[in-house]
């Protein structure tokens, strides 16, 4: 399914210096009456969300004492490292112009594949193994499916979240499992340096992810398809081969958040993933709207976890009820989508200049 369909940003179409090497397109210069207001605008644009997040922590802090202590920052980051690893996975995707729904369902399989290999008396390391490989091979599956078969992205993955959520349910006979490998247990919950392994991992993938996605000819490639997969393939661009590659990175990331996952909550239901695919999505569509607006990128991904994490947080400390986390969730999407409208329409309008 494209970005089209839900009127949300689509990068431009890709020069073919962008196609063949370098990094993706460059954002356009701005133009105005003078350059103070260019740079105020083009600050507003880029960095709104950080200035939002600064705002926020600092309201928070001066509300509750209990906000910018060690121990609530530390909580507040392992929380949310499964939703970054998963975030960072459906980013491949939508860089592509396509959607993966079938995260949730395979970082529930991939768990209870873990906890199912574990209680099989397999070692550590081929568990951790198998749960990455079947992630990777499910994200390429999904991938072939859509390119070869031609099937909606949309459809396929709904539709290979329906046969993982099966075969978890036949892993685990509908039951709750407990046999969590030693060393997802020590990822999940462990320090390094005073902090977390969960946080370590997240911030080495996102910068793997950032470097693959901005400097790199891969990232441009990718890049390029989501602008135009016909003006990629013109330009020579397997576009094929890296759609699927794009939905392998997102499964082999997905797999990854399943190891943090198993390890953090120490037992793995048969229900578990579904419920992670809103806040993935919505923090993936707000992040468009910073650092490079009106292309999917993993500081504006980065930011947007953490100012969804921090709202809620903060509002938790003052007392809302458990019923807000959804609804905050839920608003965040409606608002990052249009932004994200908002910024296309911008950009649109520039680039054809005045009537």
């Amino acid at each position: 399914m494209n970005m089209e369909d839900l009127d949300t940003v689509k990068p431009d179409p890709v020069t073919a210096r962008a196609v063949t090497g370098g990094g993706p397109p460059p954002g356009e210069r701005a133009e105005g009456p003078g350059l103070l207001r260019t740079v105020g605008e083009a600050l507003i644009q880029r960095y709104a969300q950080i200035v939002l997040l600064v705002l926020l922590i600092v309201v928070f802090s001066l509300a509750t004492p209990n906000f910018a202590t060690r121990q609530n920052w530390t909580s507040l980051l392992v929380s949310q490292s499964v939703i970054a690893l998963m975030t960072l996975a459906v980013l491949f995707p939508l860089i592509v112009g396509e959607f993966d729904l079938s995260v949730g369902y395979l970082l529930g399989f991939c768990a209870m594949l873990g906890a199912y290999l574990t209680g099989r008396g397999w070692p550590v390391g081929a568990v951790l193994v198998a749960m990455v490989v079947c992630g990777m091979v499910a994200g390429a599956w999904n991938g072939v499916l859509n390119v070869v078969f031609g099937i909606n992205s949309f459809i396929a993955t709904l539709g290979m979240g329906i046969v993982l959520s099966a075969m978890t349910l036949m892993l685990s006979n509908g039951a709750i499992l407990t046999t969590v490998p030693g060393l997802a247990k020590t990822l999940g919950r462990g320090y390094a340096v005073q902090v977390a392994w969960a946080v370590w991992i997240v911030a080495i993938v996102a910068i793997i992810c950032f470097y693959l996605l901005q400097h790199t000819p891969v990232g441009a490639r990718l890049y390029a398809i989501g602008g135009s997969e016909r003006v990629a393939f013109l330009a020579g661009v397997r576009t094929g081969r890296y759609k699927i590659l794009a939905f392998g990175c997102a499964g082999g990331l997905v797999s990854l958040a399943a190891v943090l996952q198993l390890g953090q909550a120490g037992s793995v239901t048969p229900s578990l993933g579904p419920d992670l695919l809103l806040p993935a999505y919505a923090a993936a569509f707000l992040g468009v709207t910073t650092y490079r607006p009106g292309f999917y990128n993993v500081p504006g991904v980065i930011v947007a976890i953490l100012l969804l994490a921090v709202g809620f947080n903060g509002l938790s400390l003052l007392g809302v009820p458990f019923w807000v986390q959804p609804l905050f969730n839920g608003l965040a999407l409606l608002v990052a989508v249009l932004a994200a409208r908002f910024v296309a329409r911008r950009r649109s309008g520039e680039r054809r200049g005045p009537a």
